[in-house]
């Protein structure tokens, strides 16, 4: 339950919480299709208290910014893109996990995470590359997803004008419904460890309404900073893990 409460926390603050899970369990010997399917599972607690807490924000990003559109893709994208976990190899599937971590720091470092407010005057991408973009991450985010969270609110800035905090809280919003489908995936396919995602789902449940508090109050250079030690920790020990087996 404490492993729950620290990837919910990370995943509504900036959007790392399948990359603070996935890996664990890992190490902790689990498959890499189970693992990931688990962590998505439990990932549903987080992103219903933290939706719920981040509501009035989120709602209020969504009517200035967000096209319809992106709604329905997004599930489209996420359940087209959990088909893709089920059906890769398991060795194979564990080197991608390791080489997209590479990737994740390099754009998390790239990424300004100040509550800046875009100038009004700056010219946004027009609305089917924000769509498209948008749908893009969601294939992602059911294929495996880690990052995908800080990815997203980097879209939501660059293409929207959004400033951090309301992309952390749309970021949610759209979590719940990508990760909800591309869940029923995963549970219909039998790769869900109940025994281990219950737990981590209530534990995830409280990291949620923990986390819209902690991205509220916290410095976002300082969970910056917090993301990429932890995201290249694990990166170095999953990328050693990898190499000794083979």
């Amino acid at each position: 339950m404490a492993l729950g409460l620290f990837i919910g926390v990370v995943a509504v603050t900036i959007g790392g919480g399948a990359t603070a899970g996935v890996p664990l369990l890992l190490l902790m010997g689990h498959s890499a299709a189970q693992s990931i399917a688990t962590v998505k599972f439990a990932l549903l607690g987080s992103f219903v208290t933290g939706s719920l807490a981040h509501r009035g924000d989120a709602a209020a990003a969504e009517r200035k910014a967000m096209p319809w559109a992106v709604w329905p893709l997004a599930v489209v994208g996420s359940a087209a893109g959990s088909l893709l976990v089920v059906g890769i190899d398991d060795r194979v599937l564990k080197i991608v996990v390791a080489l997209l971590m590479v990737v994740i720091l390099w754009i998390t470092h790239r990424t300004d995470f100040s509550q800046r407010r875009r100038d009004a005057h700056a010219r946004l991408p027009s609305a089917p590359v924000g769509v498209a973009m948008i749908f893009g991450l969601c294939v992602y985010s059911g294929f495996f997803g880690a990052g995908f969270g800080t990815f997203l609110i980097f879209a939501l800035m660059r293409c929207y004008g959004l400033t951090f905090g309301e992309s952390a809280s749309v970021m949610t919003r759209i979590n719940l419904l990508v990760v909800g489908a591309s869940v029923t995936t995963f549970i219909s396919s039998g790769v869900v460890d109940f025994r281990l995602g219950i737990p981590l789902f209530v534990g995830c449940a409280a990291g949620g309404w923990l986390g819209a508090w902690v991205a509220r109050v916290t410095n976002p250079k300082r969970m910056k900073a917090a993301f990429q030690a932890f995201t290249l920790l694990l990166g170095a020990k999953l990328l050693w893990e990898a190499w000794a087996a083979g």
